[in-house]
């Protein structure tokens, strides 16, 4: 898998997912379901507060970019 291009590698998720039991991704959708709705129902509460998408895109980036730096690291030491 990890020699895949990217591209193919979406294919291949997508016809893992597809080949997934009805009834399975049903229950996947329903949990989904809830969990929006629980994370709505704090939001509208005024439980929790909204982080701007950027700031939410830059934090993945950084941990992505933590992580990719920990595996190059750790190649180098072997």
């Amino acid at each position: 898998v990890a020699m895949l291009k990217p591209e193919e590698k979406v294919e291949l998720a997508d016809r893992l997912y597809a080949s997934l039991p009805h009834a399975y991704l049903d229950s996947v959708n329903r949990a989904w379901e809830r969990e929006i709705d629980r994370r709505l129902d704090e939001y509208e509460a005024g439980k929790v507060k909204a982080i701007p998408a950027r700031e939410v895109h830059a934090g993945v980036r950084r941990r992505l970019n933590e992580i990719k730096a920990r595996r190059v690291s750790s190649r180098r030491a072997a």
